[in-house]
Order: structure tokens, then C-alpha cells, then sequence
């Protein structure tokens, strides 16, 4: 009876390809047809056991398997989680994933909606105790061998740096690739902007000026085509573009790696002297320089969003000489638009903090709030005792924080706050209410028992 039901039940198999270049794709029988026809003719062999393979094609062609952001992994997974799939069929491990971690998660995936694994190459069935073993045995070897081939990857590059090659990424503006020798080679008129902009910073020392005139006169960015027929056109030249075409030195035809950079193979667009003037002037103007202190020891860091656009509120300096002066704090959207169009406005650091701390206070001291406060506070005295505790912790509030250090008052601004929105003429902070309560919890008990 039970030998009867187990083969009348009907297995239902997904067959998941992948390839991670598109090379030979267009041909009529490819990479992902050989794995696909290896993986319907093992389920055919499974059939006396109920095998069934499904129609669905869960084909990645040109996706790396050093990742799940794979639109069939996500199409097939899709399916899993609606009940359509029992077992999942590959030609072999690392066509699934290359990754360790991943595939620890696509099997705990796996096991959460019953769906068996199976490698049709490697003979990895994770129905059985032996099949898991195997199949960590040979995830690891495969998380070793992607290592590996990062590593010569990584070491290839830098070689061929070394040599002055140019490696790729993202298309520069005033070259072009070669498409033979793969050598960067000067766009002419995209290299007149180039001149122009270094030409223009020396004169006025603004980036943000630099980019305004470059959107007056009608100059765009790169515009270029990705291998697939892509197309991007040129985007609007702002102020942080300007900083990095400043700071490349690819335009005194050096191939930059990582802290350093090597002669390059392709000709250089600005001269030595240019270049030189142009570093030092940057590094007397740049107020956020890469050796700027942490943002723990900012209070507000990585709270503060703009109620107009959106943008993230950041902490800015003016810099006289080497040191610091005045600090203020400014949407930082903004000042990537060459010309100013939110109407935050720049609020000196003092003032701000002033006004943050006082809406913490006011908000504290509604009776509201002093209702969920003493809802939440789980003590043994009476409702009177614990807001008296409550409005006494809230009182010392000011207190402290003048006597505490920068680390302790990001700590304690980010355990009650979530959120700082600034507007034009108010500031509205959002709370972190379980924070708040454990907070004034401690402050206020301590506070009783003194």
C-alpha cells in the first residue's frame, strides 16, 4: 500500500541554467540547452519514481553565479514559494551559485517549502543524510575555487595597471575606448570640456561655479552605449562630478591604482604644471577631506533628511588655514545642484542642537506622552511618582548632555531618535519610542533611589 502511493505520487522538477557570459547565446543550441537536455534526460530516468519535468525555462544567461540577483533564480523561487515545484534539477553545484553563503540560504529556502536539490553531474540528492554531506563537502570546494579566481583577477588587473594599461569601468569623459586595443584615446571635443574645467577651477576655486557655467554653456557628461545596445546620455556636470574629474589623474595620462598610479598607454589631456596648481588648491578648499573625523563623534549623523527634496542634513565646516571654524548643517542634495532650488536653509550646528534637544524636551513633557510613558514603565509605584520620575529625567536632559563626551551623545541621541526632518521654518523629530522608554526607564529609577 504505502510502496503504491509513494509511486503514484508525482514529483514535480524545475531545471534552473545558467551561463555567465552572454558569448554564444545566439547560437540554436547553446550552453544553457546542454544543461537543460542533461537535466530532462535524468528526470526521465527518475520517471518510475514520479519524476515529472516541468515546461517553465529557468534560464541566466550572462549573470555570475557570485550572486542571487538573478531574474530566473528569482522567477524559480518565485514558484517554490507558490507550491509549483518539488524538486529543483541542475547540471552541476556551481550553476546554482558559486557562493557559500548563498546556497546556505537558497537550502534553508530549499527545506522551508519541502523542495529537494538535486546535481545531475555530481549525483547530489538532498533527500538523503549522504547527499547534504556531499553537497557542503563540494559548496566549500567551490567557495574556494571563486576565491581563487578573484585573486587572479585582482592580481591580473593590478599587473596590467602596472603596465599602464587602462582596465575598464565606467566610460571617462574626454576618451574613448579603442575598439581593437582596448586603449583609451582622446575625444577631442569632450576634451576641450576637460581643459575647461580644469581651466575654470584655477581661475575661481569653485567646483559649484565650474559646474554652473558648464550647464550655462549646454556641456552634459559621457554619453556612451553598453555592449547590449544600451544607450546613456550624457547626464547634467554638478559639483561632485567636477571634484572627481579634478582629482583623476588620468588626465595626465596615469592609470590610478588604489593609492597610487602608474604612466599610462594613452595621452594626457592637461599638463603636469595644470595639474599640480589644481591639487594644491584642492587641498586647500576641500572641507571633507578623507581623513575627516568619525561620524560617531557627529551627534546627528545619518538622521537628518530634508522635508522638501528628501536629501540627507549633514553637518558642514568652513575651513580657515588647516582648522575647523564654523559648523552648520545644510541639505546635502542641495549642494549637488548647480543651482540652489530647496529652501532649507543652512542652520548654524549650535542652533540646531539647541533645537533638537528642545523639541525632545517639549515632546517628553506632552501628556500624551507622559500617559505611554507611565503605560510602558513597568514599576511598582504609583501613576504620580513615576511621571515625577519621568519629568525629572527629562529636566536633566540638557544638563548632560553639556557634560558629555561626542561618542556618548550619538549614543544617546541615536537610542531615542529616529529621524530629524527639517523644513524651512520647523524641525520635526520622529521617535524611537522603545528606546526613549528604556532611557528615561534607567534615568528616572536611578534618579528615584538617589
Amino acid at each position: 500500500m504505502d510502496r503504491k502511493t509513494q509511486i503514484s505520487k508525482t514529483y514535480r522538477c524545475a531545471i534552473y541554467t545558467r551561463k555567465s557570459h552572454e558569448l554564444d547565446l545566439e547560437q540554436d543550441f547553446n550552453t544553457l540547452d546542454a544543461q537543460r537536455e542533461a537535466g530532462e534526460n535524468y528526470i526521465a530516468s527518475q520517471m518510475a519514481n514520479g519524476w515529472m519535468c516541468l515546461p517553465e525555462r529557468y534560464d541566466d544567461g550572462g549573470f555570475s553565479g557570485g550572486n542571487t540577483n538573478r531574474p530566473a533564480l528569482q522567477r524559480l523561487m518565485k514558484d517554490i514559494r507558490a507550491g509549483r515545484v518539488d524538486i529543483v534539477v541542475v547540471y552541476k553545484l556551481d550553476r546554482l551559485t558559486r557562493s557559500l553563503m548563498d546556497f546556505s540560504d537558497l537550502q534553508e529556502f530549499f527545506d522551508r517549502y519541502g523542495v529537494s536539490f538535486v546535481s545531475v553531474t555530481q549525483e547530489i540528492n538532498t533527500s538523503t543524510s549522504a547527499g547534504r554531506m556531499m553537497l557542503n563537502i563540494l559548496m566549500t570546494f567551490a567557495q574556494y575555487e571563486r576565491e581563487i579566481i578573484a585573486e587572479r583577477v585582482r592580481d591580473k588587473v593590478a599587473a596590467a595597471k602596472k603596465r599602464g594599461k587602462h582596465c575598464g569601468g565606467y566610460p571617462v569623459l574626454g576618451y574613448d575606448s579603442d575598439p581593437v586595443s582596448k586603449k583609451l584615446v582622446i575625444n577631442p571635443q569632450e576634451a576641450e570640456i576637460v581643459r575647461f574645467v580644469f581651466k575654470k577651477y584655477l581661475e575661481c576655486g569653485s567646483a559649484k561655479e565650474v559646474a554652473t557655467e558648464l550647464e550655462r554653456m549646454g556641456c552634459r557628461g559621457k554619453v556612451w552605449t553598453t555592449k547590449s545596445g544600451i544607450r546613456h546620455d550624457g547626464q547634467k556636470i554638478n559639483n561632485h562630478m567636477i571634484y572627481r574629474m579634478l582629482k583623476s589623474p588620468l588626465y595626465i595620462g596615469r592609470v590610478p591604482h588604489r593609492d597610487t598610479s602608474y604612466p599610462g598607454e594613452h595621452e594626457a589631456i592637461v599638463d603636469e604644471e595644470t595639474w599640480r596648481r589644481t591639487q594644491e588648491l584642492l587641498a586647500t578648499n576641500l572641507t571633507h577631506d578623507a581623513g575627516r573625523k568619525s561620524t560617531k563623534l557627529q551627534p546627528f549623523a545619518g538622521l537628518g533628511r530634508c522635508g522638501h527634496c528628501g536629501g540627507a542634513i549633514t553637518l558642514c565646516h568652513t575651513v580657515k588655514g588647516k582648522k575647523r571654524q564654523y559648523g552648520y548643517y545644510l541639505c546635502n542634495e542641495d549642494t549637488k545642484r548647480n543651482i540652489k532650488t530647496c529652501p532649507t536653509p543652512r542652520i548654524p550646528a549650535a542652533e540646531f542642537e539647541s533645537l533638537v534637544l528642545r523639541e525632545i524636551a517639549t515632546v517628553l513633557k506632552t501628556p500624551t506622552m507622559l500617559a505611554e510613558i507611565d503605560r510602558r514603565l513597568e514599576a511598582d509605584d504609583d501613576m504620580s511618582v513615576r511621571q515625577e520620575m519621568t519629568a525629572r529625567a527629562v529636566a536633566q536632559l540638557e544638563q548632560l548632555w553639556e557634560v558629555m563626551v561626542p561618542t556618548e551623545r550619538y549614543a544617546l541621541i541615536h537610542r531615542i531618535v529616529s529621524r530629524i526632518v527639517v523644513f524651512k521654518d520647523r524641525l520635526k523629530v520622529e521617535f524611537n519610542r522603545d528606546g526613549m522608554v528604556k532611557l528615561l526607564q534607567e534615568a528616572g529609577l536611578e534618579a528615584a533611589h538617589e
